[in-house]
């Protein structure tokens, strides 16, 4: 195979049957990699643990956002950094790139699980954790968060099937982890009765199969992307990596923070019903929108790619496209959340909780998350699209704007006015004023689309 087979792949002129085509098994990867996560972590908990166990599990967001935010900067940032290289020519250094970010996420995801071990209880008191949560929450914290090397190598070998030009092979990876996950959960959750102790275990094993499948498949030179020397420089490709995955890195951390707000939110206003009913919302809303966020994880090294190959016709034919699936997507999606909220609510609910308030709660919060997807499906896209151009300022400034002024702003304010129902309302103002910013910001880079200038109301480019 020589180097033009290599490049072609995502290097190829979409048309929009084609790029939805290519990006299919990222889509369906990402679904099923939240939806056996929701069953984990929420169904099985949920239903023969309990809402309080739920609740344990769930104080963790703020720290499962953070390590989100560092599989930004590895998983997001380098493969943009390689699709360039590709798109420049320089298969060799696109490698190299890769094999040294595998090494630098490990190392990274070690020191994080040491340091989350030595300081758990520390940090499970500033989460708010109190005596009824605490227990759950430290099982979690010391089994699935001492993986964390594993994770976030396997982010990194995930996001690189794409660029590998086999986007297939991470929905395999996806499914098989699942099907492992939810054996094992039947297994220990509910014939062994093992609690969250099963659940996590059940986590980490699906993890552990899935990461060795992926060093097979990157030590397989025959691949497009494999493990190759890395001759060092491993400092600097960890900044442009960094640098590259950094406006996703700020997105996810403040959403940490302000997962954090919007549980002491919830205490005072609710107590740990709100938190349990706000992490079925949760779930269910990643559901969803996974299906999105797999799209733009796929699309976003073929724009890098055109981007570093200096395809101008071909970047503004791809920015129209985009446009085109986010307006598709976000109506689909909203309709199906709003129809399905009842069934999708009923099966997370144990029916031996018997409570009608913490129905209600959830339903509320599902149906304001909902009603947000448009925009929240435009935030998602729009950053991913600036950082693919190289456009790193706008695409942090639009992040920081969006998770850290504006949410935490409504989170703290709006509940003033509209009470406990205002947790959720705050989302939906968020989402909406968010995303007239990341289109302000969208339309003033459209020069590194290939147009000439920003396009005036009224007017054209």
């Amino acid at each position: 195979m020589n180097n033009e087979e290599h490049i072609n792949k995502i290097g190829q002129d979409f048309s929009l049957w084609g790029l939805l085509k290519f990006s299919f098994p990222s889509v369906l990867n990402n679904f099923f990699a939240q939806l056996f996560k929701t069953l984990d972590d929420g169904l099985f908990v949920s239903r023969f643990v309990g809402k309080s166990a739920l609740a344990g599990i769930n104080i963790l967001n703020p720290i499962n956002f953070f390590q989100f935010s560092l599989n930004n900067l590895f998983a997001v940032g380098a493969p943009n950094l390689s699709s360039r290289k590709m798109g420049q020519g320089d298969q060799q250094e696109a490698k190299r790139i890769f094999s040294r970010i595998v090494y630098v996420a490990f190392f990274i995801g070690t020191l994080f699980a040491l340091g989350l071990n030595i300081f758990a209880f520390p940090l499970l008191k500033v989460l708010g954790a109190d005596e009824e949560l605490t227990p759950f929450a430290l099982i979690s914290l010391r089994t699935i968060f001492a993986f964390t090397p594993v994770t976030l190598t396997n982010a990194v070998f995930n996001n690189y099937y794409s660029t590998a030009g086999k986007p297939s092979m991470g929905l395999l990876c996806s499914i098989l982890n699942g099907t492992i996950n939810i054996g094992l959960d039947i297994l220990l959750v509910v014939v062994k009765q093992m609690g969250v102790l099963g659940a996590c275990l059940a986590t980490i094993s699906g993890d552990a199969v899935v990461f060795v499948i992926g060093l097979i498949f990157f030590l397989n030179r025959d691949h497009e992307i494999h493990f190759v020397n890395p001759e060092g420089k491993f400092f600097s490709t960890a900044i442009a990596s960094c640098e590259n995955g950094l406006p996703q890195f700020i997105n996810t951390l403040s959403l940490s923070l302000s997962s954090l707000v919007m549980n002491y939110q919830l205490l005072r206003y609710v107590g740990n019903d709100g938190i349990a009913a706000n992490s079925i919302v949760s779930d269910l809303l990643r559901i969803l929108t996974s299906l999105f966020f797999g799209y733009t994880l796929c699309v976003g090294p073929i724009v890098s790619y055109n981007y570093g190959a200096k395809k101008k016709e071909r970047l503004r034919r791809l920015l129209q496209q985009n446009a085109m699936v986010w307006a598709m997507s976000s109506v689909v999606l909203t309709v199906t959340g709003l129809l399905l909220r009842k069934p999708f609510i009923s099966i997370f609910i144990n029916p031996n909780d018997n409570s009608e308030v913490f129905y209600a709660l959830t339903h509320y919060g599902l149906t304001i998350q909902y009603l947000s997807l448009p925009f929240f499906s435009g935030c998602v896209i729009i950053p991913r699209l600036l950082t693919a151009v190289n456009e790193l300022r706008a695409s942090m400034t639009v992040a920081i704007c969006r998770n850290v002024v504006l949410r935490l702003l409504c989170i703290l304010t709006v509940p003033l006015v509209f009470g406990y129902r205002g947790i959720w309302i705050a989302g939906l103002i968020c989402e909406f004023l968010a995303f007239l910013v990341d289109l302000y910001a969208l339309n003033k880079h459209l020069p590194s689309y290939g147009y000439d200038a920003p396009l005036k109301i009224g007017g054209k480019a």
